[in-house]
């Protein structure tokens, strides 16, 4: 009897331990299953990148082969048609340059850099913004509410300006005239809202989504007659990210789009935990409320 019930422990041993190792193996080829998707995830999204990029560059460059095959088919060339053919090569120059300067600037920021944090005044820096571009477009307003004297974050202040600047832009160039623009600024215990309004087109549902990828423009038309290549916001999502930040957008279609940024207060962070946390993410595409919630 006694026999019999050890062969029984034994052949229960057996098979608990056979499933427990079959367990592991499937988790461990769930794992490696999942690494190889990631990386083809990655593979794809960088050849995306790279055709849309050489997409957006091929444009100026054949504008610009253009016409310099125009220039040499016709020696008695006009001086009014070589001065507009001089501009329209110029122009293209231009929107080719401030392409390659987008993708530089997101190859920065996709290596997150560490340094440039200060403590500075929200409420300065979006002033000093708003006073930047009602220079540039005198026919725009901006109206800015907020009701603390000081609203206290850690930014890198050119990086800060830019996307601020980018999203304060956007609402000029698709406004239906001259533009009118609310900021409000919302701080709460550990963190504070951004939130820009614009009184513009307005943006599809269906386009929502996407707003933020690379290369992504809601009218192409538009886009191409106002020089936009679809990368300005992805730009403003990656800085807001590196400051471990959020950004949304929510819209009605003829009528208004609001952006709203979240960023944590320097009250809740030290300077010192803030660059940690930068340090220690490898991944940047998650938003600031795990780090929030910890204190």
């Amino acid at each position: 009897m006694i026999t019999f019930f050890l062969l029984v422990g034994f052949v229960i041993s057996t098979v608990c331990s056979f499933m427990l190792y079959r367990k592991l193996l499937m988790t461990k080829k769930e794992h490696v299953f999942e690494g190889i998707v990631l990386r083809q995830e990655r593979l794809d999204v960088g050849r995306d990148f790279v055709s849309n990029a050489s997409h957006e560059l091929r444009t100026p460059i054949t504008i610009i082969k253009g016409f310099l095959e125009t220039m040499r088919d016709m020696p008695e060339i006009s001086e009014d048609l070589f001065d507009e053919i001089v501009k329209k090569m110029l122009k293209s120059c231009e929107r080719m340059e401030s392409l390659v300067k987008s993708l530089l600037l997101l190859a920065d920021l996709e290596n997150c850099p560490k340094g440039g944090f200060e403590e500075c005044d929200l409420i300065h820096l979006v002033d000093e913004v708003s006073y930047m571009l009602i220079s540039i477009h005198q026919e725009a307003t901006i109206e800015t509410y907020f009701k603390d004297d000081k609203i206290r974050i850690w930014a890198n202040l050119d990086l800060m300006e830019l996307a601020i600047r980018n999203l304060l832009e956007n609402a000029v160039k698709y406004a239906k005239g001259p533009a009118r623009i609310v900021i409000r600024l919302e701080p709460t215990e550990k963190s504070c809202k951004i939130r820009i309004r614009d009184e513009g087109m307005g943006i599809p549902q269906k386009d929502l989504p996407h707003l933020f990828d690379r290369f992504y423009t809601v009218d192409k038309t538009h886009s191409r007659r106002l020089g936009g290549a679809g990368l300005g916001l992805s730009i403003v999502k990656k800085i807001v990210e590196n400051h471990r930040g959020s950004i949304s957008v929510t819209s009605k279609l003829q009528e208004w789009t609001e952006f709203m940024i979240e960023i944590p207060l320097t009250s809740h962070l030290s300077l010192a935990f803030f660059e940690k946390a930068l340090s220690s993410a490898p991944d940047l595409n998650r938003d600031f409320f795990p780090l929030l919630n910890n204190g």
